[in-house]
């Protein structure tokens, strides 16, 4: 395999995910994302869960480019609220709504919850898929509980209400070497550079 097609136009995930690959001995794979084909209209996610967004992202990208692909799709989870944001985390301030706003609405949504009650999970889901139709998944999650304000200055998302009680720190206060080794990005692209070995 020379050419993998990463399945995402995020910059920040990009950079997160080749500097895995390159930590991981991949560095021979050459890294695409979706910004090499400005015309492509990503499928509708429509699945009920990571994986199967995931699964749907990587087999399209896949048959769109004849190239293997990789995606992913990750998101938070929270306890009080049901799951929510769950599967709609990029959006859940609404469509075309930033971070900021998101992390705003998760605030006000658990104004009421007390600390003790603040659990939640980052989730993580990677499909690899080739053009042919052929997919593995691999999945991984993270847990920690939602601040009350937003602490740190790193990551994306929702890293600065994220806070992790075994290292006492949100995920924004991580430094990108540290996030890469425990994210749930990271330890889901593990798995999958797995598959990717035995490919």
């Amino acid at each position: 395999m020379q050419t993998l097609l990463i399945a995402t136009t995020n910059g920040d995930k990009m950079r997160e995910i080749a500097a895995k690959f390159q930590e991981g001995g991949l560095a021979d794979i050459g890294l695409l994302d979706l910004t090499a084909y400005p015309s492509y209209v990503p499928p509708e996610e429509n699945g009920a869960t990571f994986a199967e967004n995931a699964r749907i992202k990587a087999l399209a990208a896949a048959a769109m480019s004849g190239h293997a692909a990789l995606a992913d799709d990750s998101g938070l989870t929270v306890e009080a609220l049901e799951g929510a944001p769950g599967i709609f985390s990029a959006r859940y301030a609404g469509t075309g709504h930033n971070s900021a706003a998101n992390n705003a609405k998760l605030l006000l949504e658990l104004a009421e919850v007390p600390p003790e009650k603040r659990q939640a999970a980052f989730c993580c889901a990677i499909a690899l898929a080739l053009p042919a139709g052929r997919f593995w998944l691999a999945e991984a999650q993270v847990e920690g509980i939602i601040l009350e304000a937003p602490q740190g200055s790193g990551g994306f998302g929702y890293d600065p209400l994220f806070y992790l009680p075994r290292l006492g720190r949100a995920m924004a206060e991580l430094s990108p070497q540290e996030k890469n080794r425990m994210s749930h990005r990271a330890l889901a692209l593990e798995k999958a550079m797995a598959l990717l070995r035995r490919l």
